[in-house]
């Protein structure tokens, strides 16, 4: 985990980590959640209504962007970060148990008097394809 400080960060500075999709992820996901939509258990029913979309259900997109969490607490800034707002934030294309996400963050804005950071997040897949991006204002508490 980081410790970057507002002082510290740098408009400019990039922090990247993978994570794998796994079916446990998944079934933890919709037991928090309560989320039993077909797209997201039933392959037969997400290549029905997904078309070439979907070989398979698709994981939850709120479970790709979950990551964004981590980026911000664990990497940029990490220890001392509280999320604020997303500015925007997209799902682009499905993401399937077995991918391979890369999450890529940048700060693009520092704000130093409010202490607050804008980062740009992609998430990319195993074939370098973007699943997810976010532009997102991160508080930085120390």
């Amino acid at each position: 985990m980081n410790e970057y400080t507002i002082a510290e960060i740098e408009v400019g500075m990039e922090a990247s980590f993978s994570k794998q999709i796994t079916k446990e992820m998944e079934d933890s996901f919709r037991i928090i959640t309560g989320d039993e939509n077909p797209l997201h258990k039933d392959d037969e029913f997400a290549r029905e209504i997904g078309g070439d979309k979907f070989t398979r259900h698709a994981a939850f997109g709120m479970l790709t962007a979950s990551l964004y969490s981590t980026m911000a607490g664990m990497y940029l800034p990490g220890k001392y970060s509280l999320i604020h707002s997303f500015e925007e934030i997209s799902f682009t294309k499905p993401v399937f148990v077995g991918d391979e996400l890369t999450i890529a963050g940048e700060v693009i804005d520092k704000i130093e008097d409010l202490r607050l950071i804008v980062l740009k997040v992609t998430i990319r897949n195993q074939n370098n394809k973007v699943v997810s991006r976010a532009r997102m204002k991160v508080l930085v508490m120390k």
